[in-house]
């Protein structure tokens, strides 16, 4: 009897899976080793490894990530993990309920790292790719609403976020001892906490002409800045990626310092050369700047030929004594997906200028 109820259960299982999307990708990416670099401060040593310049573009160690899906008619499951050294790392681990298939779904649980990014957008560039501090990403422990009815061009998110789950005890036991505040223990203390930690984005696409982009986001923690955005994307013209957004944020924090910061983005495949370009601008009430980043690559089959660069600076002073510029030339071999650079960098602030030689691997399955 035992034997035919497991039986029973494989078939069922066998069965399920028959109607069911399933998945599972390893990828080495957005890896970057330094064969060498240096500076030109006297008696600096020439180094070796996997920490380069500017150490905010890359991860501090190879990005090693393992995702696994699993999607059936009225439920799904997403599993993302980073391989830091010997440890894997959850960061992603959310289910779906499909409540209404092609029209209504509720996504539960962690949406950290590279988060929920239906309403985020990053430019074109392979692999300097720039995005506006990553407005319209959800990010945290929650609760996701994501209403798309199919074919209507519309869609609406709106994030409940929870607090994070694997905190609750220690908390709890620090909140009972006196060392925590009632609202400080991981998990919003009233519904008006909830509220004031509530993403929401919406969208609507014209079809080949225009899609428009709005909502309001907070950060991961609880009381991080919230910010509000806007964004227009051009569709009419063939072969061209082009896209601006503007978001504002600060307006909640106890300093009350406002931000601006708006971003152009696009490129335009040429086939097969590409051009393309991103302008970054930020303004406050203390300091305003700007970044521009153009990249031209040529595609020859085997391999491609590419000039990236980048150039910035703020008004603290003049802008010449805070500039800041990139040099990047580089071969790609594309069967490989794997970039060997030259990269030059001067800052005149700090009266620095670096190179390195950098080889840039992306690449899984």
């Amino acid at each position: 009897m035992k034997k035919a109820v497991v039986l029973g259960m494989i078939l069922l299982a066998l069965g399920t899976l028959a109607y069911a999307d399933a998945s599972i990708g390893f990828g080495f990416g957005r890896t970057q080793f330094v064969i060498a670099q240096g500076s030109d401060v006297s008696g600096s040593d020439i180094t070796t490894g996997w920490v380069g310049f500017p150490p905010s573009d890359w991860p501090p160690a190879p990005r090693e990530n393992l995702d696994i899906a699993w999607s059936g008619d009225h439920t799904a499951f997403h599993l993302t993990g980073y391989l830091d050294g010997t440890v894997l790392s959850w960061v992603g681990i959310y289910g779906t309920l499909k409540l209404m298939p092609d029209m209504f779904s509720v996504l539960i649980g962690e949406f950290n790292n590279d988060g929920w990014d239906t309403f985020r957008k990053t430019s074109p560039h392979p692999i300097h790719d720039q995005n506006n501090g990553n407005v319209g990403r959800f990010s945290g422990y929650g609760v996701i609403f994501d209403v798309a009815p199919k074919d209507s061009g519309f869609e609406l998110g709106v994030m409940i976020k929870t607090g994070d789950p694997s905190a609750k005890a220690f908390k709890l036991n620090a909140l009972l001892e006196g060392q925590l505040t009632a609202d400080a223990d991981g998990s919003p203390a009233t519904i008006e906490e909830t509220l004031t930690n509530t993403n929401i984005g919406a969208s609507y696409t014209v079809p080949n002409t225009v899609k428009v982009v709005a909502g309001s986001t907070t950060g991961t923690l609880y009381r991080a800045s919230r910010n509000i955005f806007g964004r227009l994307e051009l569709l009419m013209v063939p072969n061209l990626t082009a896209w601006a957004d503007v978001k504002y944020d600060g307006f909640d924090l106890p300093t009350k310092v406002s931000n601006i910061n708006a971003e152009l983005a696009g490129a335009y495949d040429m086939k097969p050369m590409t051009l393309v370009l991103a302008a970054q601008f930020g303004s406050n009430d203390k300091v305003t700047s700007f970044t521009v980043f153009p990249e031209v690559y040529y595609n020859m089959g085997a391999f491609t030929l590419g000039l990236y660069a980048s150039v910035g600076a703020s008004d603290t002073s003049a802008f010449s004594d805070t500039m800041v510029y990139v040099v990047e030339p580089y071969v790609k071999l594309n069967d490989f997906n794997t970039r060997i650079s030259f990269m030059y960098k001067h800052d005149a602030a700090a009266d620095l200028s670096q190179w390195q030689i950098p080889v840039l691997i992306d690449w899984g399955f």
